[in-house]
């Protein structure tokens, strides 16, 4: 069996140390982003919180511009309407004050 990098006792998950908390892999599905900083505390490419996922097994990202919880599959913010992706190709929006997809040109207001 492997050991966790944190406390150095077995692995007995996939994807965190049930032992430490530490999170290894981005269980989110599609993601699979490998975690290499022990104190983080959302994954760095789909921004899943891990202790929610820990905690409720819920997955759950925190809108950049209002700041508040949100699904990982909403496509948009519930209370902002903010664009997490593109409606119409799927390109990650990065700012918050993007007015259209640089890929597409899909307004995203």
């Amino acid at each position: 069996m492997d050991k966790c990098p944190s406390c150095k006792q077995e692995k007995q998950g996939k994807y965190w140390c049930k032992n430490c908390k530490s999170v290894f892999l981005c269980p989110a599905q599609g993601c699979a982003t490998e975690n290499r900083n022990k104190d983080a505390t959302e994954c760095s490419r789909c921004g899943l919180l891990f202790e929610e996922y820990i905690r409720h097994h819920k997955m759950y990202r925190v809108c950049p511009k209002c700041k508040k919880k949100q699904g990982l599959s909403d496509p948009q913010c519930r209370y902002c309407r903010y664009w997490f992706n593109c409606p119409s190709c799927g390109h990650r929006v990065t700012s918050t004050s993007m007015l259209t997809c640089p890929r597409c040109a899909t307004g995203l207001r």
